[in-house]
């Protein structure tokens, strides 16, 4: 128990009312009227030396423990001189040692209460025990045995309300601090909850991943946060964003990372809900691997780090599994909008693109062609006797043979170039930054590889180009 203003005024009012009742006594009640002047200067010095310590107490010029001890040793001299002036072991002085022990005691450790004990004891049997018979003798030792047991119980008593005042902080300490933990979580929750929800109405999958990753660095407060998305087969993963210290990369196409896919899960499979509790640790550089589960199926891995070194915690683990669910569903949404868009400008049948999307690209690639001064060809493929290929072995054989045909263009031309279906069995390739003579070479290569192709269900396994188109623009 520390000596605040509220336990300083407390000793300070008790000396008051004991210097008090002290005059009082010796004015009123007591039997030795010769002593009036000794005990109006003892008592004047001890009262103006009490203010003086109350006052640079009050000012805080003098130490608790300093001002303790000056006030221990002229109470000890000032009862002494007081109970030799009243009569010895007669005196009614001693219950001051009683008052002054009862104080001392609440405030001084043990050791402290009982060097306080054995000063006043000392102090009482040699000023109290000459004169003295045996009666006064039997008293001095009582007075001087309840000097002990007061110092005891007021000890004691100071000592489990110390124990009951450091438990009491330190359960205020526990609560304020789960207050102020369960605060923080529920603001970061509601910014997670607000965040991710947003994260739902994201369709494109580019400017999704950038959201996530900003996420993870600015709200979430991670030093690292990987991306990796299950492929279509779903037997690998694929890296396809990811920051590290707020520096963000984006691959494009993904990069093959199957080297951490989960052991034993089939990326395509459904997961049971004891699976959904798994935490992927193979990559050992990263601290929380969270799975990426939509509705059941695993679409990825979502890798963290944190900031400062050590573990995230309980809390900040929850608040990462619900953003890593947030964002599997968005994904899974995102990657479902591509494939609507996809039904709209992608050819059924051979996968390549449409005609409507032929039209739209085609624009926006000349007019890049004429912002930055390049030059862009387009060639247009026609196969000679397709009709007769579906009359007679079926549209169904000739739907095969379009698919193959559709292959064979495709690993012709350079991942840049655009193919597309333009109608029945006509082709167009759209060849960005090509000049005359490179466009040539593509048609060429194209010709080569479909006159050295076989198809399949076709008697001749011969296809032949009619005609290849070449559009040129030259830009000077």
């Amino acid at each position: 128990m520390t000596f605040n203003s509220k336990i300083e005024r407390v000793y300070f009012s008790a000396k008051g009312l004991f210097i008090a009742s002290a005059v009082f006594w010796i004015y009123l009640g007591s039997s030795h009227p010769n002593n009036f002047t000794l005990f109006t200067v003892l008592f004047s010095v001890y009262i103006a030396i009490n203010m003086l310590m109350f006052s640079l107490s009050q000012k805080r010029l003098i130490k608790s423990r300093s001002m303790l001890f000056y006030l221990f040793s002229v109470d000890t001299v000032f009862l002494g001189i007081s109970i030799i002036l009243d009569g010895g072991a007669q005196s009614q002085m001693f219950i001051g040692y009683y008052i002054l022990i009862g104080l001392l005691s609440v405030y001084l450790p043990a050791k402290e209460v009982g060097i306080v004990v054995i000063v006043f004891s000392i102090s009482y049997f040699l000023v109290a025990l000459f004169p003295s018979n045996f009666k006064q003798l039997m008293t001095i030792i009582m007075r001087t045995f309840y000097f002990w047991l007061l110092g005891g119980i007021g000890y004691m008593t100071a000592y489990y309300m110390r124990a009951s005042e450091r438990k009491v902080l330190r359960t205020l300490d526990i609560l304020n601090e789960r207050t102020w933990e369960l605060e923080t979580s529920q603001v970061m929750l509601e910014n997670v909850y607000e965040t991710t929800r947003a994260l739902s109405t994201i369709l494109d999958m580019d400017q999704l991943l950038e959201e996530v990753l900003d996420i993870a660095n600015k709200l979430l407060r991670v030093r690292k946060c990987t991306i990796l998305l299950s492929g279509e087969s779903g037997k690998n993963l694929y890296l396809y964003a990811e920051s590290n210290t707020g520096k963000k990369t984006f691959y494009n196409p993904p990069l093959m990372y199957s080297e951490v896919r989960p052991t034993g899960i089939d990326m395509s499979s459904k997961l049971s809900s004891t699976d959904k509790t798994k935490i992927f640790s193979n990559n050992k550089s990263f601290m929380l691997d969270l799975p990426l589960i939509s509705h059941g199926k695993m679409m990825g891995i979502m890798q963290l780090e944190p900031l400062k070194k050590g573990e995230f915690s309980e809390k900040e683990r929850k608040s990462f599994t619900m953003f890593a669910n947030s964002t599997a569903i968005a994904i899974d949404m995102a990657r479902l909008h591509k494939k609507m868009q996809d039904l709209t400008v992608i050819d059924e049948l051979t996968g390549l693109y449409n005609y409507r999307y032929f039209g739209s690209k085609l624009t926006d690639e000349i007019r890049r062609s004429d912002r930055y001064h390049q030059q862009i060809s387009l060639l247009m493929i026609d196969i000679d006797h397709f009709k007769e290929i579906n009359d007679s072995q079926g549209h169904q054989t000739g739907n095969i043979i379009l698919q193959e045909i559709a292959s064979v263009i495709k690993q012709s031309v350079r991942d840049v170039d655009i193919v597309v279906r333009y109608g029945g069995e006509e082709f167009m390739v759209i060849l960005p930054q090509t000049n005359l003579n490179d466009a040539r070479s593509i048609a060429e290569r194209i010709r080569t590889q479909m006159e050295n192709s076989y198809f399949s269900n076709w008697p001749k396994n011969k296809v032949v180009i009619g005609s290849v188109w070449l559009l040129f623009q030259k830009i000077k």
